[in-house]
């Protein structure tokens, strides 16, 4: 579990430094940085994948893409503007043995598509590196690019067969169908994610992502056709009284796909796994993302960690609500709001403070207030 996260001198980052929790929430208007942490992440890890690490940080990769270094160097630097430093401290799934990792790289001349390593001031324990789960197979990243509804599906023995990612490019998700035909018959790792725990005992991957698909659209199933290479997701509705009617995917709302790719990473995922979100409220109502969020937390209760990058007071509250029903521990939830500092125009963010009663004491102003300022319009209060 990543306990800590530093970000100096990248991008909109001069120096940035979060502290992670089992459910971190990245909130706050477009264009604050908070996609420039799950990136800078994406880069260490596919640069450690691909064996450039510790010599050099790849600036392009299969999940992530910022072009050339002069696209990442920060803009209004307070000190030295000569190196990017990412720091990480991390713990196993015990939460003991925490590893420090120092990474510090050279910005070049403004073409180049890599940064070399800083030597001098870069520190770590090769031999645990692997053990980190940014680092490692116990992995998932999903962006808000993941696929919605398609014809057909692709599959890769590489990715899902050996390293058990359901993404490939940019955390699209597109190994999605693939990943669950392949392990839909095995149990989950973590049978407390069981949906009906009192009355269901088929514990099989396939099962309890249908099952926990009721939370999105009640009474779904489905079932996957394969052709070749090629993978067709199709859905059915149960209807009372009447046997199912099965559809295409492409024939149903992008909710149902969208939010498939989730519920097969979380419910596939063991402990000490790492999760990255963007945007898990895309294409899905407010009570779907309440039951979405009860299944994260139950997941990061039982160590998962979670990352996730929302603009949803519904996926906030559902953390807040998992501390309240006790399902998550005290301590448990980190909520970030960023925002600009209004002289560096650096990111500038704050982390909320949350009450014994599970509230948030500390928002500042645009920290979800939409709604109060649109009722107050809407009852008269104000024009």
């Amino acid at each position: 579990m990543i306990k800590n996260y530093n970000l100096h001198n990248f991008k909109i980052h001069d120096n940035t430094n979060l502290e992670l929790g089992r459910i971190t929430l990245l909130t706050g208007v477009n264009g604050m940085g908070k996609s420039s942490v799950i990136q800078s992440m994406l880069m260490l890890r596919e640069s450690y994948i691909k064996r450039d690490l510790p010599d050099n940080l790849n600036l392009r990769g299969d999940s992530f893409y910022v072009g050339l270094s002069s696209n990442i160097v920060n803009w209004n630097p307070t000190d030295d503007a000569k190196h990017l430093v990412i720091e990480l401290t991390a713990t196993d799934y015990g939460e003991k043995n925490a590893d420090k990792c120092r990474f510090s790289f050279n910005y070049l001349a403004p073409d180049k598509t890599y940064l070399e390593s800083n030597p001098d001031d870069t520190s770590y324990d090769a031999a645990r590196l692997k053990s980190i789960s940014l680092f490692n197979k116990d992995f998932q990243y999903l962006s808000a690019f993941r696929y919605g509804p398609m014809e057909d599906y692709q599959s890769d023995e590489i990715y899902v067969d050996q390293n058990r990612q359901i993404s490939k490019s940019r955390g699209r998700g597109e190994y999605g169908i693939y990943f669950l035909e392949k392990f839909g018959s095995e149990n989950i790792p973590i049978p407390q994610l069981n949906y009906n725990p009192e009355t269901e005992t088929d514990l099989s991957l396939k099962r309890q992502v249908e099952l926990w698909m009721n939370e999105i659209a009640e009474g779904t199933s489905l079932k996957i056709d394969q052709t070749g290479n090629q993978y067709k997701l199709k859905l059915a509705f149960r209807r009372q009284g009447k046997s199912p009617f099965w559809v295409d995917a492409l024939n149903t709302g992008f909710g149902i796909s969208y939010t498939l790719s989730l519920l097969t990473a979380i419910l596939s995922s063991k402990p000490g796994a790492l999760i990255l979100l963007e945007n898990p409220e895309a294409h899905i109502h407010p009570a779907a993302q309440a039951g979405l969020m009860r299944l994260i937390s139950l997941a990061a209760a039982y160590g998962v960690q979670f990352i996730i990058e929302t603009h949803s007071d519904h996926i906030v509250n559902g953390a807040l609500v998992g501390l309240k029903r006790e399902i998550l521990p005290a301590d448990s939830v980190s909520i970030y709001f960023f925002e600009r500092d209004t002289d560096s125009y650096n990111a500038l963010p704050t982390k909320m403070e949350i009450s014994e009663e599970c509230r948030i004491t500390n928002g500042p102003d645009g920290f979800f207030t939409q709604l109060q300022s649109d009722m107050e319009v809407l009852f008269g209060f104000r024009n």
